[in-house]
């Protein structure tokens, strides 16, 4: 056994904690993005379109990866004030056209982001979309590649999830809903008019009303059909008249258990955000709660609230007046009630786009849809063994007749991946299991990954398997001996060989503030890290290297 003590610089980490995502003050839940991971922003300095206003068509090219299978990560800052950095990083242009050279960026108003190992056919994905969409120059939604490895606060893991949205045809305005799927380059297949009936078999995760001031028993049962999606999942968003129409009709009650008084104060930009790192508030600059229509904005009646939180109020004597507002009916993910005030939103301006944006925003927040699936293939998880010096395949899909087939991807480091084989559905109902044998000898270790096509088209991908070969050594074992820690960080290192190690700390920005190379004996090593009196509490990532592998720990200073 070894032991050592070495010194260290100061770095700093907002504390995480368990996901709470649709309520406010969610915890932060930091994930590295390592270098060469994809970034499509959604700011209005680095992504705006051929008119120099921000380029709604990125929330399309989101949409469009996310139906084609890409996993995606929406990222926004836990306690970030409006119009706060979700993360910095040096990156580089590399769609619609790669531009030479590195810059340091902020990204703001709720970044997506592609894992680097997870880019596999992506490129061709982006450039399907600018064709399907007919856009070229600055209208072409802009993608980054980041050069270092970033920390950055994951929201929302969207990967499986398929938004699909009933715009509700009951008060004969859904062409406001529909302009504003046009306007963000949305794919038709993910939005279609509905009468609210057909929210279970349709299989929605969101359900959207624009201005509707009619009442009677058509009425009445599309409030019940939606406040059951609600309580079952799905989202909803109600714009304009459809504003007090739900919520004081006694079969709503989404957001108060009083009702609402429609105010129309002149309230205009003179607003507050009083959440601005929920989903519903990313965008960047203002919202007119003032604009147009017969419902701007509205007041609570009494003190009844039911979950709900602002998202754009008054100030001043204006304060209690609301302008958009969210409550959350169900815990777990979905179970979420968006109201937005004002008529219609145009594209000729900040003001208007950023009222289609919390639209978007409340599209894509994740829901489950009624048919209790996020996939139309439900599939159990990939599995494996090693027979023989071979590996041997074996997934089992719930409700088989849905798909089309399955394609066998394989990686020699996790990275990338390279077509292996083909498996066509066998086309019976109900479950079905699969098997494939890989004959190619395993001498060290393999990734395998399932690309999982549907009868519609859709692609998915499964869990990533890690196949090590019986004569491939274990991986190294860290062990953390006091977290939180107050001055030194004692942890133990189980290495399976011997050798060089290096230890490594990294700050919220991806940056290196500490380095130490030392040398492993084979079996239990015990480090003691002197943090000095100048470290302030925080997150530390540890990263210790060698042996072939890196194992990155988090670590908090009281």
């Amino acid at each position: 056994m070894k032991t050592i003590s070495l010194c260290l610089g100061l770095l700093f980490f907002l504390v995480p904690g368990l996901f709470s995502q649709d309520l406010p003050s969610p915890p932060a839940h930091i994930q590295l993005l390592p270098s060469g991971s994809y970034v499509i922003p959604m700011d209005n300095t680095l992504q705006l379109d051929a008119s120099s206003l921000f380029n709604l068509k990125a929330y399309g090219l989101v949409v469009y990866l996310i139906d084609n299978g890409v996993k995606i990560k929406w990222v926004m800052r836990s306690g970030k004030l409006k119009d706060g950095i979700d993360f910095t990083a040096t990156v580089q242009q590399v769609k619609p056209s790669l531009i030479a050279g590195t810059a340091s960026a902020g990204f703001k108003a709720g970044p997506f982001v592609i894992y680097a190992a997870d880019l596999s056919g992506v490129d061709a994905l982006i450039d399907a979309y600018y064709i399907a969409t007919s856009l070229t120059g600055n209208d072409r939604p802009k993608v980054y590649r980041t050069m270092t490895l970033v920390a950055v606060d994951v929201r929302y893991d969207l990967t499986g999830f398929l938004p699909k949205a009933a715009i509700l045809t009951d008060g004969g305005n859904q062409a406001i809903h529909l302009a504003f799927m046009i306007a963000a380059g949305i794919p038709s297949l993910n939005y279609t008019t509905s009468t609210g009936s057909n929210l279970t078999s349709g299989c929605f995760t969101f359900a959207s009303e624009p201005h509707n001031s009619k009442t009677g028993a058509a009425v009445d049962a599309t409030i019940t059909n939606i406040k059951n999606f609600v309580l079952a999942g799905g989202n909803f968003l109600a714009e304009c008249a459809a504003v007090p129409n739900y919520e004081n009709n006694a079969l709503g009650r989404f957001q108060t258990t009083t009702g609402i008084t429609v105010s129309n104060t002149a309230i205009g930009t003179a607003i507050t955000y009083p959440n601005p790192d929920l989903s519903y508030s990313q965008f960047e600059g203002v919202y007119n709660a003032s604009l147009t229509g017969s419902v701007k904005n509205w007041q609570i009646s009494g003190s009844g609230i039911n979950n709900e939180h602002n998202h754009a109020t008054g100030s001043g004597a204006s304060s209690s007046s609301i302008g958009a507002s969210v409550s959350k009916l169900k815990s777990g993910l979905g179970g979420l009630v968006f109201y937005l005030g004002n008529h219609n939103f145009s594209t000729a301006d900040i003001q208007n786009i950023n009222g289609i944006r919390m639209y978007m925003n409340a599209l894509l927040t994740p829901a489950l849809t009624i048919c209790g699936s996020l996939l139309p293939l439900k599939l159990t998880v990939l599995s494996g063994i090693v027979q023989r010096g071979s590996t041997r395949l074996q997934w089992t899909v719930i409700e088989n007749e849905t798909g089309n087939s399955y394609e066998i991807e394989k990686s020699n480091d996790g990275s990338r991946y390279s077509f292996a084989a083909a498996i066509i559905n066998t086309g019976e109902a109900g479950t079905a299991s699969y098997f494939y044998n890989d004959a190619s000898p395993l001498y060290t270790i393999a990734y395998y990954r399932l690309k999982i096509i549907s009868k519609n088209g859709n692609v998915f991908y499964s869990n990533t398997l890690t196949v090590k070969s019986t004569n491939y050594k274990f991986s190294d074992e860290v062990i953390i001996l006091q977290n939180p820690f107050a001055e030194a960080i004692d942890f133990s290192l189980n290495a399976v060989q011997a050798g060089s190690r290096e230890l490594s700390l990294y700050n919220v920005s991806g940056q290196k503030v500490f380095s130490q190379k030392t040398n492993a004996d084979r079996g239990m090593n015990t480090y003691s890290l002197a943090s000095g009196q100048q470290i302030p509490a925080g997150i530390y990532f540890l990263q210790v290297s060698g042996a072939g592998e890196s194992i990155v720990k988090r670590l908090v200073k009281r």
